[in-house]
């Protein structure tokens, strides 16, 4: 049982409207920060990659030479 509004439609119907617009809303911020952090997930993936092994090097070289940096 629908009860009519102040304009004349149904509390049922702008309820339908609202959550079609919230589920558009959240499907296209998707759609933009997707690919965003997917591409960011691969830069940082490659940094921590170049950051581990400078650390190991770095590592390396303060146990042959007996000095640290």
């Amino acid at each position: 049982m629908t009860t009519p509004t102040q304009n004349g439609t149904t509390s049922q119907g702008l309820g339908f409207w609202k959550i079609l617009g919230i589920i558009a809303v959240v499907l296209l911020a998707l759609a933009i920060v997707g690919p965003l952090l997917k591409g960011l997930f691969w830069i940082a993936f490659v940094a921590l990659a170049i950051y581990g092994g400078w650390v190991l090097l770095r590592s390396s070289k303060k146990n042959h030479n007996g000095n640290s940096y």
